[in-house]
């Protein structure tokens, strides 16, 4: 009998558990779909006569972000950090949500930021760069005529363990005073890295102890002041569903503002493609943080 590695899952099970293909036969149709959205949104925002800004937050070439302005003075911004387990994604394919929060009177920002196979898979660098990423953001709210009292930040999967490892940062290091982050929506991510780091996703990753110790946004409960909310699809990893069940139960113990709801029948992928219209669950979940 082969002896599990974590909790009572062996490494298939572990390796089985994190990879999402195994999980949403559907993966690939999906994504297309999502990257549709996300053109059909960018060439409606243009139709209006709205400038998708360019905007560099770093020296190196992928250290931009996508700035879809509102012309509604003093506007909430929305901060959207796109998942692909880590290696893939980009920020033009992840603009869906930006017809409808325009037509709310809301920005979008997206940013893009290294895949950790091209940062010798140090998934710090990234954490690195997104913190910038948002600090830049923050930093420029107010010229671009959004509140940056106002910024809620959005993650799935991937981009959902990174918009939960922003929240958790301490924010002194960059110059703020608090946190920059009004609200908080994460859907499908990982929040604890120790099993992560025993599966599949070790063969591109280094999971160092400092990596674990950091970016294990369980271990830093007492950093979530703000309002969160978690989203999980019924349909996905087992695993999956257990982290974002156990951390909404643990910060709910630690006192956080937290509410927790599932996408009924709908996998890892499908929930994502929710964000594409308002009345998706995904979507919903993030309007009722912007009108509290």
């Amino acid at each position: 009998m082969t002896n599990p590695i974590w909790r009572d899952l062996t490494q298939t099970q572990l390796d089985w558990a994190y990879d999402q293909a195994q999980h949403a036969a559907n993966m690939s149709e999906v994504l297309a779909r999502c990257a549709a959205h996300s053109s059909a949104a960018r060439a409606s925002v243009q139709a209006q006569g709205i400038a998708v800004q360019r905007m560099a937050y770093g020296p190196t070439d992928v250290e931009a972000l996508d700035w879809y302005p509102s012309s509604t003075p003093h506007a909430p911004l929305v901060f959207f950090i796109h998942g692909g387990a880590w290696r893939r994604g980009l920020a033009k394919d992840y603009g869906m949500a930006a017809a409808w929060l325009l037509q709310l009177g809301a920005h979008l920002v997206v940013p893009d930021f290294s895949a950790v196979t091209d940062v010798d898979g140090d998934l710090l660098t990234m954490a690195d760069q997104l913190q910038r990423a948002l600090a830049f953001t923050a930093q420029s709210a107010t010229e671009m005529g959004a509140d940056p009292q106002r910024i809620h930040v959005v993650g799935h999967s991937s981009g959902a363990h990174l918009a939960a490892c922003l929240a958790s940062y301490n924010w002194a290091q960059k110059g703020f005073s608090k946190t920059p982050i009004r609200t908080l929506l994460c859907c499908s991510g990982m929040y604890e890295l120790e099993p992560v780091s025993l599966s599949a996703r070790s063969n591109y990753v280094r999971f160092s102890p400092k990596t674990l110790q950091d970016l294990s946004p369980q271990r830093h409960l007492h950093n979530f002041t703000m309002p969160l909310a978690l989203i999980c699809g019924e349909g996905e990893s087992p695993e999956f569903k257990r982290q974002a069940r156990e951390f909404a139960q643990n910060l709910s113990a630690h006192g956080a503002d937290v509410h927790f709801r599932w996408g009924a029948g709908l996998n890892h992928f499908e929930i994502l493609e929710t964000f594409a219209h308002p009345e998706g669950v995904m979507a919903q979940a993030l309007q009722e943080q912007l009108s509290a």
